[in-house]
């Protein structure tokens, strides 16, 4: 389906890249973002000296236990005194991001050892316009899925 499958994310980020669509099956979470993923000029297909977007993109993660224990996601909610943290069932997160109302935006990435964690931030077109939210994996493996670099989306 796809003509290049990275397990490992030497040269590739997901910084500033938007989740459009989210699938959860067989112990698989997937995000598939429609505008790419980052592919660096060091990456083998990377013939360019410049970081390069993907056409349409997906990340495959491989849960640890391959069940939706091995996923928290937490999305922060603030008020003018204070921030609070409240846990989504991944449910709703599914729900959100296919139905449109949200897009999820990664920014950063920290990994351990069969875990990662991941800041984002949740966009809408509606108050509140975005949401901080962090997303806790325990996992076995990652997989990119990708087909073209795309010149133009340096």
């Amino acid at each position: 389906m796809y003509k290049h499958y990275d397990c490992d994310d030497e040269h590739i980020s997901l910084h500033d890249c938007h989740a459009t669509k989210v699938m959860y099956d067989n112990g698989i979470l997937t995000f598939v973002f429609s505008d790419g993923i980052w592919v660096a000029p060091s990456h083998p297909s990377n013939k360019t000296d410049k970081m390069l977007r993907t056409d349409v993109a997906e990340v495959k993660f491989q849960l640890e236990f391959g069940d939706e224990d091995d996923i928290a996601l937490y999305v922060f909610e603030e008020n003018r005194k204070k921030t609070y943290r409240e846990k989504w069932e991944l449910t709703k997160l599914i729900e959100y991001i296919n139905s449109e109302k949200y897009n999820l935006e990664f920014l950063y990435q920290y990994k351990g050892y069969n875990s990662m964690i991941i800041e984002c931030w949740l966009w809408s077109d509606k108050k509140p316009y975005h949401r901080e939210c962090e997303l806790k994996l325990s996992i076995e493996g990652v997989k990119y899925c990708w087909n073209d670099l795309r010149e133009n989306r340096e």
